[in-house]
């Protein structure tokens, strides 16, 4: 009955809303011409656009944009945006799945009960079921008002004729949380239908994610498995249109970013005409209008934006920042002597994820003090307008796979799993892994290139490795998609979509094998190998010698959440040095199956051996080295261009470069920031530049005028490799005397490092490999490492230490001590000295510690100021005799490590007594003392310049 009249009066219903929506979209245009009028208005001298007055804060709700300048001009207003995270793998947006709201005339008039009617025994839902159809004959019109009951079933239930007419309050889409019964702790649920066969009107919820209590299912053989109650498709009918019984839930997530895409797109809105590096906006949903701080639970509709890096910090420095929405205003608080309480209200980070997680898939609110890591940091992009001149070209991931190619070469491509490659999530289904393959292809369909016949080559191998990843993924067998989708171990790449940093693989790096101890098993960089210039449209080539390439190495494992956690700094860390010629690159140890890990090496960083050459136990663990390019030159006959091969010399030469970023495995994420990240860069750079002041000795150096005549400073390390050293020491003494050498290089100091052999007897003379070494038994070494002094004029040196070096704060302590004596002794000042306060500033920043796996180094001493040491004078280190720790000396017919001094020639000191324990800290005649800047003062650049560095300045 009532739904035949609804039908009626429907043609005079939608004719009076069109002529209301005409005169109130011309009352509304008239007032906002009225008001535009009568307000001081503003316009912009850059622009030229009109400015609303900053103290109207009226035109936020109306449906008008008036265009304005916000954060320093980096977003406005009438303008959508993506609000993105870190370039990490891969850079995702916040999206909110909604369809476009549904204009109220295309809702349906429905009938629903009156809420929670009852006449005082049964519902309306009983006097609706089947065996009750006479109820409402029977007991539809009796009065129910002696017992408190105000309406009858005819009047309350749609079923007998009552109840109300409206529109639903939600639509199809949405999704929904309901607070009833066994649905009420599942998160994901939308409304798929509205029931109108029954009288009274009901949503129809479909359950999209498994939620629920768990519950054991037997499965084949008997064997049981643990499934949640709840299956993804299970549906359900909630009655009534109660907001006590179903509400609308937003369901904010991240996603992969996609160009057109209106659930990613966002408007800003503020009351104030301009915004510095912080303020107060609204960010609205363009798509379903809805706020975003109230979709993320916020208790009020603004989000407070503040900068997170300083402009010009870095490249890109300005353009990220964190947003926090109000959680908890403390309404009707009251302190405990009865006043109202007066503290601000709670305010919490928005976040894509947690430490420790591998998966950013939702926004979340729930995060306090992390504004020192990734995770809340947040970019705006412009949404781009596709013309006929951008269109195919706008896609950030055909960009990135081209910038690859031209980087690293086309055949990384390859290697990359099938939903890297396509740029879809990985358990995507077949229809968007085809959908994604039609985007890609548009930009790299070798058809399109007629044209541009130096590209297709190129196009043609990245469109066939896309094809092959598409039918890959495409496949209806989930048992062979499965396959298809693991054979490549990549999968647990953390870098494998980064924007600036290459995921290196094992065949980027080549083993050296020629027969010396020195080298011998090393693995080096040898990425230039494998870049087809011929599929890069190389034009301009000229003839060149071979060059260096420097290298940050990011060594990682990918069970570590540190790694992990800090992907997207170090990426925008790798932007900036690109601009200045470091390249950035990440190995995971332990991924690939040339090396298997080891029961006892949970990391991978002791059975991978490109990560062992290393010598660190925990991850990640980051270092400066170089990669040796051929060189190029035309040949004569054929005028084509062939690849000269470096000189192997200087390719071992440069193979044993290697500068360590100390300051993380005693540090935390914040070594990892990108202005930390980039000044051990630069300082690494630094040591590597000046590494040619350091004299490479042999033999024959020992007895030459530069030696004898001058203050001569030689580092003896164990050339063989057989040797037990401190790596780590090893590792300081490489990179600081660099920093020595640069100090003294306007001075009469020689500075050098050797290699200790297996003794004359064994060397070959026809070998050049070995003339590289020196047999250290005549040089009176008795300990590696050591360091030697040796004055004017003097061919015996003296250690520098009493004992072995325990730590690289040893080598820093003592080299600091070192170079200021001679200082004060020949006088002049240091050569090309830089400062260094920043790298300073990021080893103060370590001490907070605990940031690495594997790592189990104690935490750095606290309490010496370098400063502070004194006794220089009263001491003088060039008058010490050393001590010397006790070694087996080499079998001759066999020998297992480096020919050093007899122990028997060990020095006496304090009546004849071996001070093996009180004096293997003492440096220079003094106690050496405590640190408090891991870095070593003003010329040891050491942690958070990388490991020990030596850096004047």
């Amino acid at each position: 009955m009532h739904s035949a009249k609804a039908n009626t009066d429907a043609p005079l219903t939608i004719l009076a809303t069109m002529i209301s929506a005409v005169h109130l979209s011309a009352l509304a245009c008239l007032l906002q011409f009225l008001c535009v009028l009568s307000s001081e208005v503003t316009i912009d001298a850059a622009s030229g656009e009109i400015v609303s007055p900053a103290e109207n804060d009226d035109h936020l709700s109306q449906p008008f944009c008036v265009p304005n300048k916000l954060l320093d001009g980096q977003i406005s207003t009438c303008t959508a945006y993506q609000i993105t995270t870190l370039n990490a793998s891969p850079r995702r947006c916040i999206h909110i799945e909604a369809s476009p709201p549904i204009d109220e005339d295309e809702k349906p008039l429905v009938c629903t009960n009156y809420p929670n009617w009852s006449d005082g025994t049964n519902t309306c839902k009983v006097y609706a079921q089947a065996r009750n159809k006479d109820w409402c004959t029977k007991f539809g019109g009796l009065d129910y008002s002696g017992v408190g009951v105000r309406h009858n079933a005819n009047q309350a239930c749609c079923v007998c004729g009552g109840g109300n007419y409206q529109k639903p309050r939600l639509q199809i889409g949405d999704y929904v949380k309901v607070k009833f019964g066994k649905y009420q702790k599942c998160e994901q649920m939308r409304i798929v239908q509205y029931n109108l066969e029954d009288p009274s009107f009901s949503y129809v919820v479909e359950v999209t994610k498994e939620c629920g209590r768990n519950v054991l299912t037997a499965v084949k053989n008997g064997v049981k498995e643990v499934k949640k109650e709840i299956q993804p498709g299970e549906k359900f009918h909630v009655q009534d249109d109660n907001p006590n019984l179903i509400e609308k839930h937003w369901k904010v997530e991240l996603k992969k970013c996609r160009y057109g895409l209106a659930q990613q797109e966002f408007e800003f809105f503020t009351a104030n005409e301009h915004l510095g590096d912080s303020g107060v906006v609204r960010i609205q949903h363009k798509l379903s209008g809805v706020n975003l701080a109230e979709a993320l639970g916020g208790k009020t509709n603004e989000v407070n934006i503040t900068r997170v890096f300083e402009d010009g910090l870095f490249l890109g420095s300005s353009d990220f920042y964190y947003l926090q929405i109000i959680t908890q205003l403390f309404e009707g608080r009251l302190n405990k002597d009865g006043t109202p309480w007066s503290g601000p209200p709670r305010s919490e980070y928005v976040a894509s994820g947690y430490f420790g997680e591998k998966e950013y898939s939702e926004v979340k609110s729930s995060v306090n003090d992390i504004d020192d890591m990734q995770f809340s940091m947040w970019a705006f992009k412009q949404v781009e307008i596709e013309t006929d001149e951008t269109a195919g070209l706008v896609d950030e991931h055909a960009q990135w796979l081209l910038r690859m190619t031209q980087s690293i070469g086309v055949d990384y491509l390859d290697k990359l799993p099938p939903f890297h490659l396509l740029d879809v999530e990985r358990e995507a289904s077949k229809s968007e892994v085809k959908a994604r393959f039609r985007e890609l292809s548009k930009s790299f369909h070798p058809d399109k290139l007629v044209n541009q016949p130096e590209k297709k080559e190129l196009f043609e191998r990245i469109f066939v490795l896309l094809q092959n990843a598409y039918q890959g993924l495409k496949s209806a067998d989930e048992a062979e998609k499965e396959k298809f989708r693991v054979q490549a171990e990549s999968a647990s790449q953390i870098f494998a979509h980064s924007q600036h940093v290459i995921e290196l693989l094992p065949f980027h790096w080549t083993k050296i094998d020629d027969g010396t101890n020195e080298t011998n098993g090393r693995y080096i960089l040898n990425v230039a190998s494998h870049i087809n210039s011929t599929l890069l449209n190389v034009t301009d080539e000229v003839e060149s010698d071979s060059t260096e390439q420097l290298w940050v190495t990011f060594m990682y494992s990918a069970r570590c959440s540190m790694s992990r956690s800090v992907v997207g700094v170090v990426d925008l860390a790798a932007r900036h040095l690109a601009q200045l010629g470091i390249k950035v690159g990440a190995y995971g140890c332990g991924l690939y199956k040339e090396f298997p890990i080891e029961k006892d090496d949970v990391l991978g960083v002791k059975s991978d051996p490109i990560c062992s050459q290393f010598h660190r136990r925990e991850t990640p663990n980051v270092h400066v080295i170089v990669e040796t390019l051929p060189g190029k030159r035309r040949d004569a006959e054929s005028g084509e261009f062939i690849i000269v091969p470096p000189d192997p010399e200087v390719v071992k030469d440069n193979a044993m470069f290697k500068y360590f970023y100390a300051a993380v495995p005693d540090g935390n994420s914040a070594q990892f920031l990108p202005q930390n990240f980039i000044d051990f860069a630069k300082a690494g750079r630094q040591v590597w530049e000046s590494s040619h002041l350091v004299h490479k000795m042999r033999k024959e150096d020992f007895t030459s005028p530069d030696f004898i005549s001058n203050i001569s400073i030689v580092a003896f390390l164990d050339g063989t490799g057989l040797g037990e050293t401190n790596e780590d020491v090893v590792s300081t003494i490489g990179s600081s005397f660099p920093g020595l050498a640069r100090r003294f290089v306007n001075d009469d100091v020689y500075v050098g490092i050797s290699q200790c052999g297996f003794g004359d007897e064994h060397a070959d003379e026809n070998d050049a490999a070995s003339k590289r070494y020196v047999d250290c038994s005549k040089l009176d070494v008795s300990r590696l490492p050591d360091i030697k002094i040796y004055a004017h004029n003097m061919t015996e040196g003296e250690s520098l230490l009493r004992g072995q070096f325990g730590d690289r704060r040893d080598v820093q302590i003592a080299l600091e001590s070192l170079g200021n004596v001679i200082r004060m002794m020949i006088g002049g000042e240091d050569g090309d000295e830089v400062d260094l306060d920043e790298i300073d500033d990021i080893e103060e920043a370590s001490d907070e510690g605990g940031g690495s796996c594997g790592n189990t180094q104690p935490p750095p001493p606290s309490n010496l100021d370098l400063d502070e040491i004194e006794g220089v004078e009263e001491t003088p280190l060039l008058e010490m005799n050393s001590e010397e720790d006790t070694q087996a000396p080499p079998l001759a017919e066999a020998p297992k490590k480096p020919k050093l001094a007899s122990p028997d020639k060990r020095e006496k000191i304090d009546g004849g007594r071996d001070n093996k324990v009180r004096d293997r800290d003492r440096v220079a005649g003094f106690e050496s003392r405590q640190q408090a800047r891991r870095g070593g003062g003003k010329i040891l650049g050491g942690g958070g310049g990388g490991g020990g560095g030596f850096i004047s300045g």
